[in-house]
């Protein structure tokens, strides 16, 4: 995200030089105290951290409200006592709890860090979707396994999240897994978020993993 298409920013200059470095975006920060005891410190994006040099207590923390970034999730705070909590209070504003505390340096990144999906959501397709032979299931991504308690034959499946390769991410049983190894269900790709399931068969259950099973 470049904040400088979205707020007015500090404006940096920077030699010219052989080897150019990367110029990162710069919010002005405001931190408030009690009354009218306030500083305001210019912050870069970097992933670094930088100290405020300031002793003041402070109860709140604003930005210019044309800013779209969100304090709480790309910056941390390090305060002189206690760990601070920040609680969104509208445009460009957070409060800090507990209140009066000084805060002694603040490191901002660029972008919010998403944090990884506990689950996938698989679409388990029949001979005929279109008509209703189909359903849906909730896999958490812990490698256990999970029942699927349904006995359509499944010819396909699908995706819904967009992140999971269910070929190398799960382990599907089928009906003919245990009786006839050689007719366990594999996954074929057919498309973005979508395998054939070959032979077709009803499946028992599925263990899905974060990232790629090792088994596979």
């Amino acid at each position: 995200m470049y904040l400088s298409t979205i707020c007015s920013l500090a404006a940096s200059l920077a030699f010219v030089s052989a080897a150019p470095t990367k110029r990162y975006d710069t919010v002005d920060f405001t931190f408030n105290g009690a009354g009218d005891a306030a500083y305001t410190i210019s912050v870069p994006f970097d992933g670094q951290s930088h100290d405020t040099d300031n002793i003041i207590s402070i109860s709140s923390v604003s930005v210019p409200s044309d800013c779209a970034i969100d304090i709480s999730a790309q910056c941390t705070l390090t305060t002189v006592d206690v760990d601070a909590t920040l609680v969104a209070q509208g445009p460009g504003v957070w409060t800090i709890g507990p209140p009066s505390i000084v805060i002694s340096s603040i490191l901002c990144t660029e972008t919010i860090s998403t944090p990884p999906p506990s689950y996938v959501t698989i679409e388990f397709d029949g001979a005929n979707p279109s008509e209703g032979a189909s359903f849906s299931l909730n896999i958490p991504l812990d490698g256990a396994a999970h029942n699927v308690n349904n006995a359509l034959s499944i010819s396909a499946v699908v995706e819904t999240y967009g992140s999971i390769d269910l070929s190398t991410n799960c382990e599907f049983v089928g009906v003919n897994s245990n009786t006839a190894p050689a007719a366990a269900p594999v996954l074929s790709a057919a498309g973005s978020g979508r395998w054939q399931v070959g032979p077709p068969q009803t499946i028992l259950s599925v263990a899905c993993f974060l990232h790629a099973n090792p088994g596979h």
